[in-house]
């Protein structure tokens, strides 16, 4: 095998700049670099931004400017660049601008925003998973390599020394298969009702906080089953839960989605099926009130503008109101597979647990507690367990779909 210098990802510069909340990080190089991005906690310098290019060398006379914004350091190693951050930050755009009229380097740029902890160690879980199949393909090329040496051309360029700095090394391949499978995702499960509210009452018997306490309990069941998740219950007993301590607690636990399972009523016995709700615009008028009555609000550092501060709530608050929605999507047709469906499914209403600006959330209606055939559905085991293996289905879908959009980033 021949490398030639087109191969390779030559860098010029690294420069970063930004204010803390908003941070841009910018690599100018001779050839494309399309790296892959991690976020990670380690342990040898706490969070950290991972940028690991195919391949890279540096020019003979690179120039490196001093961190700022976010990012207390950065370290470049043999093979990526990492850049250490002094607050928890995501990626929100990735740009890969090629020469144009006076410029003739490439430019890759990454623009990260401030969040919450909970968000970013989220975001790091998920990220651990993906970081360990990468390792283990890159040391299985290296094995490769070992057996059957690659032959350098002789235009390949010789690389500059590195300059000297700490350096953050991924843990060996073994501790990041173990971190792997110990990195999940949070589902919170938010039986409705409960206690002292028993909700609708069932046309043969029966009261909703018991029938959605049930199928909670067997959903949380499942998904225990599955190591990629972790689930917290708002309740697990017969107890009522204020509404804002069951938005309270799912981001503490840091939830990576929040799902409120209830059964309805109507005045019609006729009416059936489940239902899906996601925030209404008018909800989402209401997030930013109740955020600030009960401490939900995300960390934004002092001395930050009024303006800055009003476009990181808004562009979360959007974030989180798209994978609400997304997440509903993949609901609806699970949901047929249990049980009749509402018609218009998937609707939106202005629902006090949808109210956390930053944890995807639905409410599932599994199905009218009013219409016998509903009822009888959820009052027996195999009926109860269709409707949770939909919402387990839906789950995996969505998380599926955001590790392919991670991977292919």
């Amino acid at each position: 095998m021949t490398l030639s210098a087109a191969g390779w990802a030559q860098v010029q510069s690294v420069g970063v700049a930004g204010d803390g909340e908003f941070t841009r990080i910018t690599i100018t190089s001779e050839s494309p670099m399309r790296p892959d991005i991690f976020l990670r906690d380690t342990e040898e310098a706490g969070l950290v931004i991972e940028m690991v290019p195919a391949d890279f060398r540096l020019t003979h006379a690179p120039f490196f400017a001093e961190p700022t914004g976010g990012i207390s350091a950065y370290v470049l190693e043999t093979d990526r660049i990492v850049f250490e951050l002094d607050r928890p930050m995501m990626v929100m755009r990735e740009i890969d601008l090629p020469p144009s009229g006076t410029e003739r380097l490439y430019r890759y740029i990454l623009d990260l925003s401030g969040v919450s902890e909970a968000r970013f160690q989220s975001a790091a879980r998920r990220d651990a998973q993906r970081f360990a199949r990468f390792e283990a393909e890159r040391y299985a090329r290296a094995e490769a390599d070992l057996l059957n040496p690659p032959v350098l051309a002789e235009t390949e360029p010789a690389m500059a020394d590195l300059p000297e700095s700490p350096s953050s090394k991924p843990a060996g391949f073994g501790a990041l298969i173990n971190m792997a499978a110990r990195q999940r995702r949070v589902i919170v499960i938010d039986p409705g009702h409960g206690g002292r509210d028993p909700g609708a009452l069932a046309v043969i018997g029966g009261k909703e906080s018991e029938i959605v306490l049930k199928t909670s309990l067997k959903l949380k069941d499942m998904i225990e089953q599955d190591p990629r998740y972790v689930v917290r219950l708002t309740r697990e007993t017969d107890v009522y839960v204020e509404h804002e301590d069951r938005v309270t607690k799912a981001r503490n636990w840091g939830a990576d989605l929040f799902i409120s399972v209830h059964a309805d009523a109507a005045g019609a016995p006729t009416v059936k099926g489940a239902s899906v709700y996601t925030l209404s615009t008018r909800g989402e008028a209401r997030i930013e009130g109740t955020a600030k009555k009960f401490g939900w609000n995300l960390p934004i550092e002092d001395g930050t503008s009024e303006e800055v501060s009003d476009i990181l709530q808004d562009l979360t608050v959007r974030e989180t109101k798209s994978n609400s929605a997304i997440f509903a999507e993949f609901l609806v047709p699970e949901l047929g597979q249990a049980g009749p469906l509402l018609r218009n499914t998937h609707r939106r209403q202005n629902l006090f647990v949808l109210l956390a600006p930053d944890v995807p959330a639905v409410l599932i209606e599994i199905g009218f507690l009013t219409n016998k055939d509903d009822a009888k559905r959820l009052k027996t085991e195999r009926g109860r367990r269709k409707s949770a293996a939909a919402i387990k289905r839906a789950i995996d879908a969505y998380f599926d779909r955001q590790d392919l959009l991670i991977a292919t980033n």
